[in-house]
């Protein structure tokens, strides 16, 4: 049987139009919903006739246009649209402000136009770039007066840009990802093959950011299966247990700190349907995997742990089967100290190695610079091309900005990142992990250091701070005081929940953070 290489617009249009309904917890603006389900075909006919408004306003092959949304299924409408005619959409995250948009694009050329919501079309046009800004509410409205294309879309080369995301910016201001089609046909194709070796079968939950590369290969691989959708875009416990609990899905993907939010719904056993758990891009502490696991009314219920990013997918893979694990014996302080193991590559797709910082492989057990070598790899930033060249080493290895060992059986560790390593601590995750698995009253921990001193931010999920439980936790972690406590709604992230850590470091040095008390 030969392999499928359809990408989105022609998976759309291919989609059974008795296929089961998309269910999601929001209004989209380009389809109706009503009692929270979507037909699929209703997405295809949306984006049919958003590529015939598009091709008649000029916009064609290798055209740049910035989808700013909020709605996922908005965002599938307009990469369809704009790809059936050859144009190459740039996602951008609806939990960035005007200004960071506006720097994002400053050094890049080529971006014709910028479609958003109404609310955010004056918050654009006061950048004052004097690039064309869309509402999309009015480009919807336009789109029923015309007839949808009826023809594929239009061929190009394998190595032609697809679709262009961004980093999460964790130390600046993202950097624009540019994919080519092949590498989102690959992507696409792992994640199909996955699915169709596991057999699952039901609904799968996606409450995944509308601009990230993850979203753009969920829906492809998903519209390959024939697997019915559930996109969340809210948090929130009544939404979440409300959809979950109707539609008892099979697999659920989010990104680590969602889960996080989500340990006590886990516990009150509103994801006892799901079979199949799937994060990540950033590590997951082993606690709130074991929650899940225990929560699942499944058997044999599965975690698969990735550590990935964005320029390249997935570099490495954990699967954690429930029941087994989680065990946290005092004697094994030393060992998990030293990082947050995330298994080995993904056989066939990633090779991976450890370097000094001259270049030169390290002999296993060694930290040093995590390097990755893929065909999944990005083709550059469109913002910073002189990074993406600088990330790349001789052989096609790409550098992840990671510290890390492997061990001599080809299980590697992440450490920390490189610019936030500290000197204090083996590794700041490791010792992270271990404090939230003591204190599972914490929502969340980071350790920072500053002048050589251990300095621990924590957030608690509900109530006080308990100072004598803390103490308790630490008693043999020297170095340990008493945690600056801030209000987690108040910790810098990104637009995958990833802490900033050196935005908080900053802030905390500015306030000179005072212990065990609210900031």
């Amino acid at each position: 049987m030969a392999r499928n290489h359809r990408l989105l617009y022609d998976e759309l249009m291919a989609a059974r139009r008795d296929a089961e309904p998309w269910i999601v917890d929001h209004q989209p603006i380009a389809v109706a919903v009503q009692d929270d389900e979507i037909a699929p075909s209703a997405i295809a006919d949306a984006a049919a006739r958003a590529a015939t408004l598009l091709e008649s306003e000029g916009v064609g092959v290798g055209d740049r246009c910035v989808l700013w949304l909020d709605s996922v299924v908005d965002v599938l409408v307009l990469i369809s649209g704009l790809s059936a005619v050859g144009a190459v959409p740039i996602l951008i995250s609806p939990t960035l402000d005007a200004e960071t948009v506006g720097e994002m694009l400053a050094p890049t050329t080529g971006v014709d136009r910028v479609i958003t919501t109404t609310a955010r079309v004056a918050q654009y046009a006061a950048v004052g770039d004097g690039r064309r800004v869309d509402d999309w509410s009015v480009l919807t409205e336009r789109m029923a007066t015309v007839s949808p294309r009826t023809t594929p879309a239009v061929e190009l080369p394998d190595t032609a840009p697809y679709v262009v995301t961004h980093t999460s910016g964790t130390t600046g201001v993202p950097k624009l990802v540019q994919y080519t089609r092949a590498v989102i046909d690959y992507h696409g194709h792992l994640r199909a093959l996955g699915h169709r070796v596991f057999r699952m079968k039901g609904y799968a939950v996606f409450a995944l950011s509308p601009s990230h590369g993850a979203t753009v290969v969920a829906l492809l691989f998903s519209l390959r299966r024939n697997s019915p959708l559930i996109l969340l875009a809210a948090t929130d416990p009544a939404t979440v247990s409300r959809i979950v609990q109707q539609r008892r899905p099979t697999f659920l993907e989010t990104v680590p700190n969602t889960y996080m939010l989500w340990e006590d719904l886990a516990d009150a056993g509103v994801f006892r349907s799901v079979r199949w758990f799937y994060a990540t891009f950033d590590v997951l502490h082993p606690a709130t995997v074991q929650r899940f696991l225990r929560g699942s009314g499944r058997k044999f219920a599965l975690f698969f742990e990735l550590y990935g990013q964005s320029e390249l997918g997935a570099i490495s893979a954990r699967t954690h089967l429930k029941g087994i694990g989680g065990s946290s014996k005092q004697h094994e302080l030393g060992r998990r100290m030293k990082g947050h193991p995330v298994g080995r590559g993904v056989p066939g797709v990633t090779k991976i190695r450890i370097v000094d910082a001259d270049g030169a492989q390290v002999p296993a057990g060694t930290p040093g610079r995590i390097q990755v070598r893929t065909k999944a790899l990005f083709s550059t930033y469109i913002n910073r091309p002189e990074a993406a060249r600088a990330g790349r080493s001789e052989g096609g290895w790409w550098d992840t900005g990671d510290w890390g060992e492997k061990d001599r059986f080809g299980r590697l560790t992440l450490i920390d990142r490189q610019v936030d390593r500290v000197s204090t601590v083996p590794s700041s995750i490791a010792v992270e992990d271990l404090l939230l698995e003591r204190m599972p009253w914490l929502l969340e921990v980071v350790v920072l250091e500053q002048h050589g001193r251990i300095v621990p931010v924590a957030a608690v999920r509900e109530g006080g701070f308990d100072a004598d439980a803390w103490r308790e936790a630490v008693v043999d972690l020297p170095g340990f005081d008493s945690p600056v406590v801030v209000d987690f709604a108040s910790l810098p992230k990104t637009a995958t929940g990833k802490i900033r850590r050196s935005v908080l470091a900053a802030r905390i040095a500015e306030g000179s953070g005072s212990p065990a008390s609210p900031k």
